[in-house]
Parts: structure tokens; C-alpha cells; sequence
């Protein structure tokens, strides 16, 4: 679905500006799915989620910076982002709605979580496929690469909350 916000002809810039803005508006859900959990179990699950998108954030801005000839301070970079949809298309406050059911259970939210994350790494898959900068290419690899260890690493959570 995220594809849709793609045409095909846009530069490393703009697709890691877009990338960006994903992740930022994931790290937005989590954040407020922990405010909204009452399991402290449940919350601590996705403020972890919420911590590993800022990671996601800093390594794509610093990538950012080394492709763009005169890069912005990461205030004014961050002006110019949309962080209204996640990874799969998602509006934010659409997906925090639809997905209040979820945030009752640890493996609930685990699986919610992995939902998510497989379509990032869908998501960055095909971004670098389209891409031709090499360098851009490689980075939005690892992007999923990693989204893809977080991925088994939710499904390993998930496997002790069901069996706990």
C-alpha cells in the first residue's frame, strides 16, 4: 500500500525523506498504543517498538546527510517530513483506533507488532528495488534486513507470551 506513495522517478533524498516519515509515524503509534495499554507488560513491548523506530530515524537521516550536498540541521529536515501513514499505508489515528482490541495482551500486541514490521520490510524491499543510487540501494536493504530481525525477534517474544 505504501508503494502508492511512490512514482518512480524520486531521488535517494525523497525516498528517505519519505522512509523517514514512516518510521516516524510508526514510532508516533507505539508510543501512543504504550499510553493507551494497561497491561505493563503490554506497555513496555511498545515503548521498546517505539525506541527501535527512533533508531530507524537516526540511521536514515545520517544517510541522508552523507548523499545530500547541503544537508539541513535534523529540525529543519524534520519540518519537511509527512509522518501521517506507516509502513503499510496506515493512518495513524485510523490504525490506532482499529487496533485498541490489540493492546489488551502481550501476544496481541506481538502479533500487531509483526504485522507492521513484515510490511516495513516488504516496504523497504521494494524501495530499494526501485532504487538506482547504489549506495541508497544498500542502505534501504539493511532498513529491511532489520526490520526482519526485529520480525523473528517479535516472534520469538510472542512464542514466550503464549507459552507463559
Amino acid at each position: 500500500m505504501g508503494m502508492l506513495l511512490l512514482k518512480g522517478d524520486e531521488t535517494p533524498q525523497e525516498v528517505i525523506a519519505l522512509s523517514y516519515g514512516l518510521e516516524e509515524c510508526l514510532r508516533k503509534f507505539y508510543a501512543a498504543a504504550a499510553n493507551l495499554a494497561i497491561d505493563l507488560e503490554v506497555s513496555r513491548i511498545l515503548s521498546e517498538l517505539a525506541e527501535i523506530e527512533v533508531r530507524h530515524k537516526q540511521k536514515l537521516f545520517n544517510l541522508y546527510v552523507t548523499i545530500e550536498s547541503d544537508p539541513p540541521n535534523k529540525g529543519i529536515f524534520e519540518a519537511g517530513i509527512y509522518s501521517e501513514l506507516t509502513e503499510g499505508g496506515f493512518n495513524l489515528d485510523k490504525l490506532l483506533e482499529q487496533s485498541l482490541p490489540t493492546f489488551k495482551s502481550a501476544p496481541g500486541v506481538l502479533d500487531f507488532a509483526m504485522m507492521l514490521e513484515a510490511q516495513a520490510m516488504d516496504l523497504y524491499m521494494r524501495y530499494a528495488d526501485k532504487c538506482e543510487d547504489h549506495k541508497v540501494k544498500k542502505i534501504l536493504f539493511k532498513m529491511a534486513e532489520e526490520e526482519k530481525a526485529h520480525l523473528n525477534g517479535l516472534g520469538n517474544l510472542l512464542g514466550k507470551n503464549v507459552i507463559e
